[in-house]
């Protein structure tokens, strides 16, 4: 093993040496450079190695070539041998490591990641011993082959084989699929499409097509998933016109293998969008029956446009009337949310023909009304769009009304409610209110605060009447979420009444169940707003901390540390004391700890602070 090092400090020695005579490193460097090398050798000829061994030396060889790259740079001299000295022991490491641990994936990924930059040429065979050990998992597949692919295009016959052996392993794999698919197409619309021999010989590109094809068929006799399908689709549109009689054979298998598929009928609505409608493609297979094989018309035919071009316009009518005849088949809500949202992303998004989107999605709306499949979301689009038309508010609560007999959500309720605030029907809001009040639940929340956000917009006398009644009944509800209405009515007190009838009405609640820490906690937001320091405001203000440390003293230690902080800033300190010993003796046995926790850390702020 010394020996071995010893051989090994040899062969370095011309490398320390170009180190000295460049002055890349002091002669200190050098010699720590020796010790340091010296020591990793020994930890990889040891009996019993690990990864972290061969880790360690790559880092420290990794760290030594960014070094001498950058000594290069400011030089401006070459020091080509020392960095290809540096790499090819950094490969050699990691051919070492491998060979000893080849089932460690992510080894091998760094071992390519550094090859891509350092030695391109050796990243195809890492690739292969990498796949002989980790060829379960398709993206290797997909990586080796793209790296070959892109660094020489030459390379074809070597990805088409690497690719064809990954889908004999998975051949359900789509992602595989999709690359060797792209791949093989790229190589199509590049190829030389005219015929170099006969009348009965096809091109190069005739030929790459029918691999493309090929792939095609293959994957549609393993994958079921739609999504597959439509991203082949989407790549066929990089190449419509060469692709076109491709498309029309993959549209034809998914509709007929996923004619229910929602997701289908927007993926072809949204090409009409696009310019690819299809009509061209049957217009283009109609063509075909006239007895010439099709690959010879594409060839001799190739002037001739599949895809018409045709205005904007055009092509959102196209896109509309595919929805709507997949509305009329599916009759399904999910249909009915992808043919809305894609209205009202053409309304946002185009500014030319804006009228016609506008009428588009008028007419979309109006259809989903009656279909009675419009989700709350699209009736809430409804709803604005009538909103903003002065004559629009009796037709948005007729359609809202209408709504509700199939869907009476909260979201409906809402809308409906809005509706009529808008139309500052009193009558409609207070009827509407009593009618969901009793079957809401803790549900309709904010039901009841919009109807008293609306009666204190009013600011009538009957508002007021009719928002104290709200309130009220508010309060003597007895689900937890209800606090924030409690804790509303003590700030519409405090603010529209008097301090005095909110301090009353705070201490008929805080004594109500259900018990809320949110509403003592407002209450003494309230006292604090008024800056006052007489006697009876600290009076009301401890009270607030005598209501929270009876009802919650026992689970909350932070009720005490606040209940004690008052106490130091404004009531009298002397009571510290005895609070501190009713939280101790309050307290659940768990909760002390943390108690005396915060308590040191409040009592260590306070002196900082001093």
């Amino acid at each position: 093993m010394g020996e071995f090092v010893a051989e090994m400090q040899e062969r370095l020695l011309p490398e320390y040496e170009q180190m000295k005579l460049y002055q890349i490193f002091r002669p200190e460097q050098i010699r720590e450079c020796i010790r340091k090398r010296e020591r990793l050798l020994l930890n990889i000829t040891k009996s019993k190695k690990s990864i972290s061994d061969y880790l360690e030396f790559i880092v420290y060889e990794k760290t030594m070539y960014k070094t001498i790259t950058e000594k290069e740079k400011l030089a401006g001299i070459k020091l080509t041998g020392l960095k290809a000295s540096t790499c090819t022991r950094i490969m050699r490491m990691y051919r070492e490591m491998l060979i000893k641990f080849p089932h460690e994936q992510r080894l091998w990924e760094n071992w390519i990641k550094f090859s891509k930059k350092s030695a391109p040429q050796e990243v195809a065979g890492i690739y292969e011993k990498m796949l002989s050990y980790h060829g379960g998992d398709p993206q290797v597949w997909i990586n080796a082959a793209v790296w070959l692919y892109e660094y020489n295009r030459a390379n074809m016959p070597r990805v088409q084989d690497i690719l064809l052996r990954g889908l004999q392993r998975h051949p359900a794999s789509e992602s595989l699929n999709n690359c060797f698919f792209n791949i093989q197409l790229k190589e199509a619309a590049l190829a030389d499409n005219k015929r170099s021999l006969g009348d009965n010989t096809i091109s190069e590109q005739d030929i790459q097509m029918e691999r493309v094809v090929a792939i095609y068929r293959n994957s549609l006799a393993n994958i079921t998933n739609l999504d597959y399908f439509l991203k082949l689709l989407e790549s066929c549109e990089d190449h419509a016109e060469l692709t076109a009689k491709l498309q029309f054979d993959i549209i034809e298998d998914i509709q007929t293998k996923f004619s229910r598929e929602p997701t289908l009928w927007d993926a072809l609505a949204k090409r009409e969008l696009r310019g690819f409608h299809l009509g061209d493609l049957m217009n283009m297979t109609d063509n075909d029956d006239d007895g010439e094989p099709s690959e010879k018309k594409s060839r001799t035919d190739t002037q001739v446009k599949v895809f018409q071009t045709r205005s904007k316009k055009r092509c959102i009518q196209l896109c509309t009337e595919v929805y709507k005849t997949a509305v009329q088949q599916l009759q399904t809500q999910e249909m009915w949310n992808l043919y809305l949202d894609a209205m009202l992303a053409l309304s946002k998004n185009h500014k030319t023909e804006r009228a016609f989107v506008q009428k588009c999605l008028a007419s979309a709306l109006q259809d989903g009304h009656r279909s009675k499949l419009m989700h709350s979301r699209h009736y809430a689009t409804l709803s604005m769009i009538l909103g903003s038309d002065e004559n629009g508010g009796e037709i948005c609560v007729r359609i809202l009304t209408e709504a509700l007999q199939h869907d009476d959500s909260l979201r409906m309720h809402e809308l409906l409610l809005a509706a009529h605030i808008r139309n500052d029907d009193e009558p409609s809001v207070h009827k509407l209110f009593n009618q969901v009040r009793r079957t809401m639940g803790a549900a309709g929340l904010s039901l009841w605060q919009m109807v008293i956000a609306y009666y204190r917009a009013r600011s009538d006398s009957q508002a007021k009447r009719q928002l104290n009644d709200i309130y009220t009944q508010a309060c003597k509800e007895t689900w937890p979420e209800f606090a924030e209405l409690r804790c509303s009515y003590l700030r519409y007190l405090w603010h529209e009444h008097s301090p005095a009838k909110a301090r009353d009405e705070y201490a008929k609640l805080a004594q109500q169940p259900p018990m809320s820490l949110q509403l003592h906690r407002e209450m003494i937001s309230l006292i604090e707003s008024t800056k006052l320091k007489d006697l009876s405001t600290i009076k009301a203000w401890r009270m607030c901390y005598e209501f929270m440390a009876t009802y919650f003293g026992k689970r909350d230690p932070s009720v005490w540390i606040e209940y004690i902080a008052f106490e130091r800033d404004h009531g009298e300190a002397k009571s510290i004391g005895l609070l501190s010993r009713r939280a101790l003796s309050t307290l659940e046995p768990q909760f002390v700890s943390v108690f005396e926790a915060e308590r040191a850390m409040a009592h260590v702020g306070m002196a900082v602070t001093r």
